[in-house]
């Protein structure tokens, strides 16, 4: 454990995070073709008229109707995310191992001097692990939404009105995204342990982090809101500069506008765990010893 403010947090965290894309610009690149062409591919699989008329509006509409074409626009979207998820896992472990192997350098060491890339390959079981941990956490939000909407479903059929079951509903999907998140939260030091190779500790992370939901939350949340704002004003800026007739030039270019905030999020995200690793986690160190 060391003692470090949130400001030295964030700061720590935004540093390493553009050192990372300054000293690893192919990984960013490959990543940022990969999550583009991932998108691109599926949003051409669910709407494929829209393709094929050049990105008329209506061709949206048309192209949605029936039931079997949502069930395979639900298919898509799965394999997309699924693909997508192992690319950002092995981006953030990229990251995660260059923000450790900065902290351990020597405080001496002159600042011109580039940084020694860790050694890192493409699927080991740092990567295996934290992969793992990511496809868990999309199953607790996944399973939760599954939850509150069984419970809608059994509220309908009990016989009360849509109103009031669908604020039940809603008040029950808050509860339970802030149990999930709360959850997320305390195991949150997992992640940068197993990208450095340590093992799954669940009981480790959680006596670790006992006391510092708020701290984590905050640093988490505050590391990406920049990267937020500015992927949304570039968003609002594409739709305007956008023409009724041009869907398909505006699409794209959300699309390259998300996979750029999705690249910074993740390498943020990465480099703050990495400062918060370095703040409390001691038993998970310890075991790693």
């Amino acid at each position: 454990m060391e003692d470090i403010t949130l400001r030295q947090c964030l700061k720590g965290a935004w540093r390493d995070a553009a050192s990372a894309v300054r000293h690893m610009p192919i990984v960013f690149l490959v990543a940022f073709v990969a999550v583009l062409a991932t998108a691109t591919t599926g949003y051409k699989a669910q709407f494929p008229g829209i393709a094929a008329s050049g990105g008329s509006l209506t061709a949206m509409t048309s192209s949605s109707a029936g039931h079997a074409a949502g069930f395979t626009r639900g298919l898509i979207s799965l394999g997309v995310t699924f693909v997508q998820t192992l690319i950002l896992a092995v981006l953030a472990v990229f990251v995660v191992r260059f923000a450790m192997k900065l902290s351990a350098e020597p405080v001496a060491a002159p600042a011109s001097s580039a940084p020694v890339l860790p050694a890192t390959r493409l699927w080991d079981a740092g990567i295996r692990r934290y992969f793992l941990l990511c496809i868990a956490l999309i199953a607790g939000y996944v399973g939760a939404m599954l939850a509150v909407a069984i419970v809608w479903i059994g509220l309908r059929l009990a016989g009360l009105s849509s109103g009031t079951s669908m604020a039940a509903a809603a008040t029950l999907a808050v509860l339970v995204v802030c149990g999930v998140s709360y959850v997320s939260a305390r195991l949150s030091l997992l992640f940068p342990h197993t990208a450095a190779g340590g093992r799954i500790q669940w009981r480790a992370a959680w006596e670790d982090t006992r006391g510092h939901f708020w701290f984590i939350t905050t640093a988490a949340v505050l590391a990406i809101l920049p990267i937020v704002g500015i992927a949304t004003v570039l968003t609002v800026i594409a739709e305007m500069l956008a023409t009724t007739g041009s869907a398909g030039s505006l699409t794209m270019g959300l699309m390259i506008v998300q996979s750029v905030g999705t690249l910074l999020y993740t390498a943020t995200g990465a480099t703050c765990s990495v400062w918060l690793y370095r703040k409390f986690a001691a038993i998970l160190t310890a075991e790693a010893k």
